[in-house]
């Protein structure tokens, strides 16, 4: 048998081990202390200077969002699980021997750690010395409290002279931002009204008591359509103030372009009666639907009168006459694009495809403003027209 020959039967011996841990290992909890395993649909920061302090508003945290209606998989950050020493120093015993806190935590660290007093030099490579005790003899707490310390007169003391080694729990990990420590809760949503479900916990964390410098910070995907949703509604107000500037530049009049905009409050609330009727909640995605509906508004308004006033200057017609002309002629065309952009909506809507989940409701939003607009621009538009464009009767 060739080598070529027995490593391919190897793997395959190897593939044929059962592993039924894995599956099992796929389903748990991201792991302690791996930061970034997952993207959680709300994340609160929580962040201070005391470990403990931190880890007991993180379990409040954590039991406001379980008390939370539609939230799951709620995780903790911080992780109190790993074994350490800690050395827990008698200031009036370290006192009395000569010796301050600072000196002690020096000389531990010089001891465990170790410092680098000089270096080796190779040819043009330098490596750092460093000097410390072996590992192998700090195997035991009692190896730990054997270390030895310096006081100022040159007397040798034990570390158990002036401080007692407490076998402890302590952080995985150490997370921090702007130099101080934070610990993040997370949580899934399992509903559609995720701005409801932070709204419910902003207001639970703020009556929750706290001593000062601990702060509480939003994050993950909440805050991400938070920031999106202002950033979309900036741009509809700066839409509807520029489509306000054009159309006042276009008809060398105020109020076919009030009358026009004055109509999309109209083509909105058949975008609010479906989302309401369909059980939505209002997002950024929700804005761009407007978006959309306003554009479609604006356009047809402005094609409406376009021709309206062609087939006055033509035909010799009054403003009533012409403009149910002008509507009557814009019929066909206008449900034949409508319904057709309504159609390319309807999957969207529908949530039929992967990932469609969050465009959905700018689907909803868009068919509901669109069929309410068809009705707007071919019945109240004309009607507007001709009460605010009317001729006043001569005397």
């Amino acid at each position: 048998m060739s080598t070529a020959e027995y490593v391919q039967g190897l793997r395959k011996k190897i593939r044929a081990i059962p592993l039924p841990g894995v599956k099992a290992m796929a389903k748990q909890s991201p792991v302690k202390g791996i930061k970034g395993g997952h993207a959680s649909d709300i994340v609160v920061e929580i962040s201070g200077q005391d470990t403990d302090e931190l880890s007991r508003l993180a379990g409040r945290t954590a039991d406001v969002m379980r008390d939370t209606q539609g939230l799951t998989n709620i995780y903790v950050s911080m992780n109190l699980s790993r074994p350490e020493y800690q050395v827990r120093i008698d200031r009036t015993k370290a006192a009395e021997m000569g010796l301050s806190v600072a000196e002690i935590a020096n000389s531990l660290q010089t001891l465990i750690t170790g410092t680098v007093p000089t270096r080796y030099r190779e040819k043009s490579e330098y490596v750092d010395i460093r000097v410390l005790v072996p590992e192998i003899r700090l195997d035991s707490r009692e190896a730990v409290a054997d270390l030895p310390l310096r006081t100022e007169r040159g007397d040798i003391l034990r570390l158990r002279d002036v401080a007692r080694v407490v076998p402890t729990k302590g952080p995985v990990e150490i997370i921090r931002e702007d130099q101080a420590k934070q610990v993040t809760v997370e949580a899934d949503m399992s509903g559609k009204d995720l701005a409801g479900a932070v709204s419910r916990v902003r207001s639970s964390l703020a009556d929750m008591d706290r001593p000062a410098g601990y702060e509480f910070n939003f994050g993950g995907r909440a805050e991400l359509m938070s920031e999106m949703k202002d950033t979309v509604l900036a741009v509809l107000v700066f839409a509807l103030f520029f489509s306000f500037i054009i159309l006042t530049v276009q008809f060398n009049s105020l109020k076919l372009p009030a009358m026009i905009l004055g109509c999309v409050p109209v083509c909105l609330s058949g975008a609010m009666y479906l989302l309401f009727w369909s059980g939505m909640v209002l997002g950024a995605t929700v804005i761009i639907g407007m978006l959309v509906v306003i554009a479609v508004t604006v356009n047809d308004g402005v094609l409406l009168l376009t021709y309206a006033k062609e087939i006055q200057e033509e035909q010799g017609l009054g403003k009533c006459e012409s403009v149910v002309q002008a509507a009557k002629i814009r019929l066909r065309p206008r449900v034949m694009t409508t319904i057709t952009t309504m159609i390319g909506f309807l999957p969207l809507a529908l949530n039929l495809g992967e990932g469609g989940a969050m465009l959905q409701p700018m689907a909803v939003t868009a068919i509901g403003g669109l069929g309410m607009e068809i009705l707007v621009a071919l019945f109240l538009m004309p009607c507007l027209y001709v009460l605010t464009t009317r001729q006043r009767a001569e005397p």
